[in-house]
């Protein structure tokens, strides 16, 4: 097996940082996680100061840093591990 088939095969994991200071609870992650990315980030039950809800992670993130991109409070950062 050459070095560029094994690479591919490497599983790639990504982690993904709520910076719940900076987060209102719009929940566009959410959304745009469901909609163009792997549908991992959902809504908790928690409120944030402002009255929305924060996002969680309920799977294994994908690494298409859709909710990074789309955040409007650049509150979620997507990292490769």
């Amino acid at each position: 097996m050459g070095l560029i088939s094994s690479m591919a095969k490497k599983e790639r994991h990504f982690r993904v940082e709520i910076e719940e200071a900076l987060c209102k609870g719009c929940l566009i992650c959410v959304y745009a996680c469901n909609k163009l990315g792997g549908g991992v980030l959902r809504r908790s039950e928690r409120r944030t100061l402002l009255g929305g809800l924060y996002p969680t992670l309920a799977g294994e993130c994908i690494g298409c840093r859709w909710c990074e991109r789309l955040c409007p409070d650049l509150c979620i950062s997507v990292e490769e591990e």
